[in-house]
């Protein structure tokens, strides 16, 4: 029988394996150093140890029962271990998902805690007994921030004229006012879209004008008692901070 012929025969048993290959089915066959390996799918059979091969049913039905049993043992251990090693990840993940969740809940306590005390603390500027405040104005768009001296004793926010030109405030009424000490000076009284002092904004705020003079000072104007009247506060002299009490709901001054 030639070649050509041997290989028609080959070839047909094969198919016929192929065919009668029944499911679930297990082969073995061994390499040329004489190792044996155990496959279930006919494909992974290289095809030099195809008349080698050997088809059991069962799983390990090439081994006697005593064999078969060892085998199936250890292979009952593996798998055990296996499902082990998945849990002990699964846990793992678990509890990192539960240690990342607990951290943002952290950062985010903190950030909320932050952010209460950013609006009820405003620092403050302290020259002696005097109390300098960052005031926030906005007038049509145009926003200026500047330090206020808080002074309880004055009615009326007052600005000094340089940051009411800043502001392009327009005045509505002029006169005289009576300043401590009982001198009379030029007064104008206008009106900004708002005033901010930390949590607080104050819309539609009155404001009276006044044209500075004398030596030079660090603040450009008084907070005065038409904005201090609506909001609750305390001054902590150690810390430089000046605290707000929140009123319940939103709480902004009115004018």
């Amino acid at each position: 029988m030639n070649n050509c012929i041997k290989y028609v025969v080959f070839l047909a048993i094969l198919l016929v394996l192929l065919a009668s290959w029944p499911p679930n089915s297990r082969a073995e066959f061994y390499d040329d150093e004489g190792n044996i390996f155990y496959v279930d799918d006919l494909s992974r059979v290289p095809e030099k140890y195809h008349n080698q091969i050997k088809v059991y049913r069962e799983k390990y039905d090439n081994l006697s029962e005593e064999e078969r049993s060892r085998a199936l043992e250890r292979e009952n251990e593996q798998l055990q271990e296996q499902a082990r090693e998945q849990e002990r990840q699964v846990n793992e993940r678990l509890l990192q998902t539960q240690q990342f969740e607990e951290e943002e809940r952290r950062k985010q306590s903190e950030a909320a805690r932050q952010k209460l005390q950013e609006k009820t603390e405003t620092r403050v500027i302290l020259e002696g007994n005097r109390i300098l405040i960052p005031v926030t104005f906005n007038n049509n768009g145009i926003e200026v921030e500047v330090n206020l001296l808080l002074d309880t004793g004055a009615s009326q926010i007052v600005l000094n004229r340089k940051v009411a030109d800043e502001l392009n405030i327009v005045a509505l009424n002029k006169g005289l006012a009576q300043v401590a000490g009982g001198a009379n000076i030029y007064t104008e009284l206008g009106k900004v879209s708002y005033v901010k002092v930390g949590p607080f904004k104050m819309e539609d705020a009155a404001v009276l004008i006044i044209a500075h003079e004398g030596a030079p000072v660090n603040h450009s104007g008084l907070l005065g008692m038409n904005f201090l009247k609506n909001v609750a506060y305390s001054i902590d002299y150690k810390n430089r901070v000046i605290r707000w009490k929140l009123p319940q709901g939103a709480g902004e001054p009115s004018n």
